[in-house]
């Protein structure tokens, strides 16, 4: 029996030289820019209290995984797809707090 602890999937992608299958292919962002609060996973691009999915919050600083394009909501921003390490969950974040 090894010692060893699973890698999570940041080191895995990292290990095998990124694009690590599964959701988690592409590039790597960071959250910034809050002010206040976190940045709330989406199931549709658009900013409504309904579709946060809950249990998915990102703060400033926090790594995320683009896994999907971009689209724009009906409330004229900009939301891209992604995938949040810490929750293994995917949905929709504005893309004006990812960088």
């Amino acid at each position: 029996m090894s010692d060893m602890e699973k890698m999570n999937d940041m080191e895995m992608d990292t290990v095998a030289g990124g694009n690590y299958g599964g959701p988690n292919t592409g590039n790597w962002v960071t959250v910034r820019g809050l002010q206040t609060g976190y940045l709330a996973l989406r199931s549709q691009p658009n900013y409504d209290y309904n579709n946060e999915i809950r249990g998915s919050e990102s703060y400033n600083g926090q790594p995320l995984q683009i896994t999907g394009g971009y689209s724009y909501g009906p409330d004229g921003r900009t939301y891209v797809w992604v995938y949040n390490p810490r929750s293994g969950r995917s949905g929709w974040v504005n893309s004006a707090f990812v960088g």
